[in-house]
């Protein structure tokens, strides 16, 4: 079930997320990349998802979101960001079984990040749509302005 609740953590980080993504539009390389079209998803520790498609074109919306959601999945059952969590397996630093993910499941590309609130617990986010440097930095930035959550230490 999607749930939507403003005052949540992770109703919050999709809301800077819609406010930045004007300003990511701007660089010529995320703009010709997603074509004005891209995709957020974040897990609240609860299991509450939130998300939301940018743009108009519904194809390139469903591939933007179907990659968001990879992502996130990956960096919610792991807590580690993608792209770092592959790097770690394959050089034997840790074991995918723990994990419940596998290597032909592994999604490879950057964008899903493990977030901590204050507490300690997991919020998990993902973006799709930019290159994945630009996936990560809108999380990031966005996650800045949301009290309490910060990038967890091993995600990076």
């Amino acid at each position: 079930m999607i749930h939507s609740d403003a005052a949540s953590p992770g109703a919050q980080l999709i809301t800077e997320v819609a406010r930045l993504f004007p300003s990511f539009l701007e660089n010529p390389i995320d703009r010709e990349f997603c074509q004005g079209t891209a995709a957020v998803v974040v897990i609240e520790p609860d299991g509450r998802i939130h998300g939301q498609i940018f743009g108009h074109d519904k194809s390139r919306g469903r591939v933007s979101f179907g990659l968001a959601n990879r992502k996130l999945i990956q960096a919610w059952c792991t807590g580690y960001a993608t792209g770092h969590f592959e790097k770690l397996v394959y050089a034997g630093q840790l074991d995918e079984g723990q994990f419940g993910v596998n290597r032909p499941d592994f999604i490879g590309w950057e964008g899903g990040v493990p977030f901590e609130l204050a507490d300690g617990s997991l919020l998990a986010a993902a973006f799709s749509g930019f290159p994945g440097a630009s996936d990560i930095e809108i999380l990031v930035r966005a996650a800045a302005a949301v009290p309490g959550l910060r990038v967890r230490s091993n995600g990076k």
